[in-house]
């Protein structure tokens, strides 16, 4: 029993830290293509805006299921905010890659992948007295 019990832990561990991590890497890239701060917006059509709300509204709905699914830990949390960071800092350097250029909105996309991987480096500053303090009741 407690091995599918650890077994299910694991899963739903592992499902809501997919399901968070998607929908924030997901609803950020939506956010940085309709500011418009950096780059230009883009034309949206009444249909396509129909669409984009609908897309909105399902990533929020996934960032509810994956909370709802397990409470992520402070552990998990990190590693989630770390996992956007760098989906949004792939995107990117990717397009660098390949098309050997960076335009505004490369740079908006660069500057929201780095604010999440300073957050998610903050979290693991604020693990360290708990790592320690758990290293510390194991010896």
């Amino acid at each position: 029993m407690a091995r599918n019990s650890r077994t299910s832990l694991a899963l739903r561990s592992a499902t809501a830290f997919f399901l968070v991590t998607f929908s924030t890497a997901f609803m950020m890239t939506i956010g940085i293509r309709l500011t418009g701060w950096f780059t230009h917006p883009p034309v949206i059509t009444p249909k396509a805006t129909e669409g984009l709300g609908i897309a909105i509204m399902i990533g929020v709905v996934i960032l509810a299921v994956g909370a709802a699914v397990r409470r992520l830990e402070a552990h998990e949390v990190r590693s989630a905010l770390l996992g956007a960071a760098s989906v949004l800092l792939s995107i990117p350097l990717s397009s660098l890659a390949i098309n050997g250029g960076a335009d505004t909105s490369t740079w908006v996309t660069t500057g929201f992948g780095v604010v999440l991987l300073v957050g998610g480096l903050l979290a693991s500053y604020g693990l360290r007295d708990r790592l320690a303090l758990e290293e510390s009741r194991d010896d």
